[in-house]
């Protein structure tokens, strides 16, 4: 009995422990959650972050002002319109019906300004008594109807016979493209005010003469240049007992002063026709006779020219048509050279 009421007993007290131990675990952890929460409570206030706005959208950039026109119209002008063209006719006699604006340079001045370029075309694309023979012009320009010809447009080629034995092929070494043995060629010398002179060259890395005619209408960004061009007409030979009728130089023209000429014209070249013609005003001087070269004399020639610059200009170009007289200068302004 005793026993039993003494294990009640230790069974109550069992269950008021534990009920009493149970209570101390809920009331720690209600104390912990107070702390807890009293901890929260003094905690320093910091302002809620905000989401970032976002980025604003880049304005378009503006659109740039339309550039000014240019002032100056580098159209090629219909011939009615144009100054004076060239080639002209040489023949004695020949017409013409313009009165040329521009002035005429002499010898003098145009040996004052320095030479820019020089080329060659294939046949002469003026004509004298001299270089008039135009079979080759001729059928050049008959084909043109039906398919594009091969290579440039050849001009008048020298009158005077050439024995047969002084028409040997020849291998050339320097000359490019359309140089033959029996064939003629107008070689131009290229003088402009746009070009360097000696003194302009000192310290500066550029060349006096240049390929193409870039030097001559803008060298030193000159935008109304004086132009003049020496043409020289040659027959080339090869053979033996062929020689040189006159001495070719690469740089300066060495013409029969009693046989040439000179009167305003303009550039040449296949690009103008007698519809389209050039911008450019040029003074002519031309020796209207035609000499005989041998082919290593004109290979150096080309030699000479490719040793200083002129690599581009080592083949021959095309001649123009000769002008229609409506687009020539008159009789009277083409005076022998002075």
């Amino acid at each position: 009995m005793r026993c039993l009421a003494c294990a009640a007993l230790g069974s109550g007290l069992l269950g008021f422990v534990w009920a009493a131990s149970e209570c101390q675990s809920k009331r720690e952890q209600d104390d912990d959650d107070m702390s807890a929460m009293q901890k929260l409570d003094h905690r320093p206030w910091r302002p809620r972050p905000w989401p970032r706005p976002p980025a604003p959208t880049p304005a378009p950039a503006p659109t740039p002002a339309p550039a000014p026109p240019c002032p100056f119209d580098f159209t090629p002008p219909n011939c009615s319109s144009a100054e004076v063209q060239t080639p002209r006719d040489l023949l004695p006699g020949a017409p013409g019906d313009r009165v040329p604006k521009a002035a005429t340079l002499s010898d003098y001045q145009t040996d004052f300004m320095p030479l820019t370029n020089v080329h060659f075309h294939l046949g002469a694309e003026h004509r004298s008594e001299e270089y008039n023979v135009a079979d080759d012009s001729e059928a050049y320009d008959r084909a043109c109807k039906w398919h594009e010809p091969e290579g440039p447009r050849p001009g008048f080629m020298c009158s005077h016979d050439v024995p047969k034995d002084h028409l040997v092929p020849y291998t050339f070494k320097h000359c490019k493209d359309f140089v033959k043995v029996g064939k003629a060629y107008e070689i131009h010398y290229v003088h402009s005010s746009a070009g360097y002179s000696d003194a302009d060259l000192e310290d500066a890395n550029q060349n006096a003469i240049d390929d193409g005619l870039g030097g001559a209408a803008n060298g030193r960004g000159l935008l109304n240049p004086m132009i003049a061009v020496e043409g020289q007409i040659v027959t080339i030979i090869n053979g033996e007992g062929a020689t040189d009728s006159f001495d070719l130089k690469w740089n300066h023209w060495t013409p029969d002063r009693n046989a040439s000429v000179m009167y305003p014209g303009s550039t040449t070249g296949t690009s103008f026709n007698n519809t389209i013609c050039s911008p450019f005003a040029i003074t002519w001087h031309v020796d209207k006779r035609c000499y005989k070269i041998t082919a290593a004399s004109f290979d150096r020639f080309c030699k000479e020219l490719g040793e200083n610059g002129l690599k581009k200009d080592l083949a021959a170009k095309g001649s123009r048509k000769l002008v229609d007289p409506a687009f020539v200068a008159k009789p009277e302004f083409v005076l022998p050279l002075a």
